[in-house]
């Protein structure tokens, strides 16, 4: 689609507003210390104190700052201008360590690829450059909450980053300019995340002409705790509201990681026994012997094949459980996760996919785990004899 000169000031204006969301949302999960618009400096011993432009700077508790320019089109004439700026704004602030451009995630697939293009002769050598980088939108928050957190101990990282992903989740779901662009299909609109947020109402198989509103929120105090204090499954709850005045809510269990598998599960036996079949006794003596044994190995081959066998007819039901919390304590509207987001952290991809729906992607991808479920059997650090803990391979 040809854009006129207003539409093309439009869709420059609404990128620049799009990141300036992101930096908003970085400030509240305290990854910079504060970001400045428009950020103007001159050379020292000169009257213009406001020659060189950076449509953002933005400062980290460490008093290092970063520069950022966006542009919607990848224009070499329009980053030679970039480059001058940045070339002297680093030369007379010290401070500042790097410079990056970032487009929209909403780009087309062809117009996104001019942008990997002269990343790559940048990286590669082919041409100088004082930019750092070009950078999507999602790359460029990662790199914001990478370099925030690079002095956190590895446990304090996951876990931070884990909830602000799930406060993320929410963020694209509720941004309104996400909503409008898939209802009226305007390129013009850039939107926030607005690949990951279309494939989440994709997931749900929305339809853009029925929706009325979207709105989301992974606050715990709204979720709330299961019954018996833990955590349920749901991070995120979505409310769809549609033009008929109807609506449903959708819920999805978030996941982000860099690893090939990870904990999802750890219940006592008990509960193991009450969500899967409480009047099998069998089942019951099986289970309370792999808590107490904590392994296969340990368990021995003789009862490791009884488990095998007294959970077949339950793996299904055992694999909705730990996925989604489905069949278990909590309420079933808000606390169940129906829907799965797996952020991969080395790949900066992403899938959404039904509970039921990433348990087959399982089988169909022979993952195999332990007592012929998909899932690893273990326990938790220390915690031997006291909790069983699953984990699941990430597809």
């Amino acid at each position: 689609m040809a854009f006129s000169n207003s539409d093309k000031k439009t869709h420059g204006d609404n990128a620049r507003q799009s990141l300036q969301d992101i930096l908003i949302f970085c400030k509240s999960c305290n990854y910079i210390k504060q970001f400045i618009e428009n950020y103007r400096i001159g050379k020292p011993d000169y009257k213009n104190q406001s020659q060189f432009l950076a449509p953002f700077m933005v400062e980290f508790s460490n008093g290092e700052k970063w520069i950022l320019y966006t542009t919607t089109s990848m224009r070499t004439d329009r980053i030679k201008s970039h480059q001058w700026d940045v070339m002297n704004i680093k030369s007379i602030d010290k401070a500042i360590t790097r410079a990056f451009l970032i487009y929209p995630d909403s780009l087309e697939d062809k117009e996104k690829n001019e942008f990997i293009r002269q990343s790559e002769k940048y990286k590669d050598k082919i041409e100088f450059t004082v930019i750092d980088n070009i950078l999507s939108q999602m790359e460029i928050f990662n790199l914001i909450e990478e370099h925030s957190l690079k002095d956190n101990t590895t446990g304090k990282k996951k876990d931070t980053q884990g909830k602000n992903f799930e406060k993320r989740v929410a963020a694209t779901l509720n941004v309104q300019s996400n909503l409008i662009k898939w209802k009226n299909n305007n390129p013009i609109i850039v939107g926030l995340y607005y690949d990951m947020f279309l494939d989440i109402v994709n997931c749900f198989h929305l339809n853009p002409e029925n929706v009325e509103t979207i709105s989301a929120t992974s606050d715990k105090s709204v979720i709330g705790l299961l019954p018996s204090g833990g955590n349920p499954k749901t991070d995120v709850v979505v409310k769809v509201t549609y033009r008929n005045a109807t609506y449903e809510i959708f819920t999805i269990s978030c996941k982000r990681t860099s690893q090939k598998a990870v904990s999802i599960h750890q219940y006592k036996a008990s509960s193991f026994v009450n969500v899967l079949d409480s009047e099998n006794a069998e089942l019951e003596r099986l289970l309370n012997a792999f808590q107490c044994a904590g392994s296969a190995e340990a368990l021995g081959e003789e009862k490791s094949n009884e488990l095998t066998n007294a959970l077949q007819p339950y793996k299904e039901k055992l694999a909705l459980w730990t996925l989604g919390g489905i069949g278990g304590e909590g309420n079933p509207d808000i606390q169940w996760a129906n829907y799965l987001l797996v952020y991969n952290n080395m790949t900066d991809s992403w899938s959404v996919s039904n509970i039921f729906d990433y348990y087959n992607h399982l089988l169909n991808a022979n993952i195999k785990g332990a007592f012929g479920t998909v899932f690893g059997w273990t326990y938790p650090s220390k915690q031997r004899g006291k909790y069983i803990q699953l984990k699941c391979r990430i597809i």
